[in-house]
């Protein structure tokens, strides 16, 4: 792969360290505890994701860094999504939920979908809708859904788009993960009794 000009020097301008005109006979030692401007401006405009794998399952953590008013690196992580990888890899699925919905009863959900079983008499609606959803922890999400298949148990729907709420999902998610697969987090650290 070829580079320009143009990205060698913005490469090299990044790491440019730019020395004193004249050293005088003392010779002293300067320490800069703060990240150069222009690292900087990158660092907080970049969106990083982490990956962790435990057992079938990778989690991708959101990473973002924060730089403090003395220059210091703060590394902000969210909660994961979790992704299936056995077969395709796919958003991984809770059910057996305590969601509150009006209208609906949540059968199962991940951060891309949704099952939904009609708890009213009205007929299922088969346009893009805005829901509202409370978790159990009383965090209020709110959704966009596309229904893309009905049965008799119910409606699934692909999640459009998350106004509110897209961590709250998230870390629910990542919650009921830990529950149901608790012996994936188990620490595997020992210590020996002699």
């Amino acid at each position: 792969m070829d580079i320009t000009n143009e990205e060698l020097n913005f490469i090299s301008d990044l790491f440019q360290v730019t020395a004193p005109d004249k050293l005088n006979n003392n010779h002293t030692l300067t320490l800069q505890s703060a990240i150069p401007a222009n690292i900087a401006e990158l660092l907080h405009n970049t969106k990083l994701t982490l990956l962790a794998e435990v057992g079938d399952y990778q989690l991708w953590f959101p990473l973002k860094i924060r730089i403090d008013k003395t220059g210091v690196m703060i590394p902000i992580l969210s909660a994961p999504e979790v992704i299936d990888t056995q077969g395709i890899k796919r958003c991984w699925r809770s059910e057996n939920l305590n969601i509150q919905s009006q209208g609906f009863k949540v059968e199962s959900i991940s951060s891309t979908g949704v099952f939904l079983k009609l708890t009213t008499k009205e007929a299922p609606f088969t346009t893009e809708q805005q829901i509202k959803l409370t978790l159990p922890n009383k965090k209020n999400i709110t959704i966009n859904i596309e229904p893309v298949r009905f049965s008799k148990r119910g409606m699934a729907a692909k999640i459009t788009h998350i106004h509110q709420g897209k961590e709250h999902l998230r870390a629910y998610l990542f919650e009921a993960h830990k529950r149901q697969n608790a012996n994936l987090y188990e620490s595997t650290n020992t210590t020996n009794k002699s």
